[in-house]
């Protein structure tokens, strides 16, 4: 509730603002934001932490290739500088600043902007951690805007760094394919994990449903929501990407971009499957709900139903009547217990022989 507070402030401030205005809008935070870049060839790389505006204009305009990496959006100054170093729209800009913004992609003469959400599942919880990464692809370089600080990008560092496969050959198309390849590929990772909790929970259900699974099964609901709304849009992009033909992506990457396009599919398709099965699963619960119920009911109508001739013969001798002749044989109260106990007995064998139990 307060994060969407926040959101909703933050919002409210760009009320009545031209457009092109830049507000931060997304979680509160106060950490500083650091800029990494990668400067390389087939032959060399260069790598600079927490990098300066002035050293980052000089990597900027290298020829080598560049990927400009910037941990946090919050700063809005900071994004500013760096989005009129590249010669952004401010309306581009804004896009950035928003975390709250749909997956999108905007193509213009000399570069790109999308933006798409990278996704990570906490281990032990059904709690879905969403932060949003903006793109920026030129000629030469990738630009990375992200919310915060930790990403999925270390295997594609450890490919510049070593010099594994062509990634060092190619160019930025190829190095902004890589980065969205390994967003896109934890989504597929994130679904089979999504399969196997299902699948545990419900053969949990079926084993013994109560109120704790009918709340993890709605849990698990509002994930499959989170995950569609954030995985569907992506299609879109991607689609774009593979069809629009721009200077800055060559040609022969349009086959690793139809790979991507193909990971989206299956990971929409496993969403739907998901989805499904949750509904299913409510079926599942409300039934073996009932099936837990029918065999309580059971079990109590056959005890009522035993103890009805019990109850019978007992309320006839705890009457209070002057003639009764059982009442003065020496046998009566053993007589007693023994036919009800015959009749105990009778009953529970006609049960038995009707599968009743």
């Amino acid at each position: 509730m307060g994060i969407r507070k926040r959101l909703r402030k933050n919002r409210t401030q760009k009320k009545g603002m031209p457009p092109g205005s830049l507000v931060y809008i997304g979680d509160e935070k106060t950490e500083k934001v650091t800029v990494t870049a990668f400067e390389f060839d087939d032959q060399e790389i260069n790598e600079y932490q927490d990098i300066s505006m002035e050293k980052l204009r000089e990597v900027f305009h290298s020829e080598k290739v560049t990927w400009i990496n910037v941990d946090g959006v919050h700063n809005v100054q900071l994004v500013d500088e760096i989005s009129k170093m590249i010669g952004l729209h401010p309306l581009t800009t804004e896009d950035i600043l928003n975390t709250e913004h749909r997956p999108k992609i905007d193509f213009f003469e000399d570069h790109l902007l999308a933006i798409v959400k990278m996704l990570d599942l906490a281990p032990d919880s059904t709690e879905l951690d969403i932060e949003q990464v903006g793109f920026i692809l030129t000629e030469n370089t990738v630009i990375t805007f992200q919310e915060k600080h930790g990403d999925l990008f270390d295997p594609v560092r450890l490919q510049l760094k070593e010099s594994k496969g062509r990634i060092r050959k190619a160019g930025a198309d190829f190095l902004f394919y890589s980065l969205m390849d390994v967003i896109f590929d934890q989504y597929l990772i994130i679904m089979d994990e999504m399969d196997d909790r299902i699948a545990e929970l419900e053969g949990m259900i079926m084993e013994n449903p109560d109120n704790h699974s009918l709340q993890d099964i709605n849990e698990y609901k509002n994930t499959i929501l989170q995950l569609k709304k954030t995985v569907w849009p992506v299609r879109e992009v991607v689609n774009k990407l593979i069809n629009r033909k721009v200077s800055y992506i060559k040609e022969d990457i349009s086959f690793y971009l139809q790979d991507i396009h193909d990971h989206i599919v299956q990971a929409n398709d496993m969403v739907e499957t998901s989805r499904g099965q949750l509904y299913g699963l409510l079926d599942v619960y409300y039934s073996s709900l009932s099936m837990k119920m029918n065999e309580i009911m059971k079990v109590l109508t056959i005890v009522s139903t035993i103890f009805i001739p019990l109850t019978f013969i007992a309320g006839i001798y705890g009457m209070n009547f002057t003639n009764m002749p059982e009442l003065d044989w020496k046998w009566s109260y053993p007589t007693v217990w023994i036919v009800m106990i015959i009749i105990t007995g009778m009953m529970l064998v006609y049960f038995k022989r009707k599968n009743w139990f």
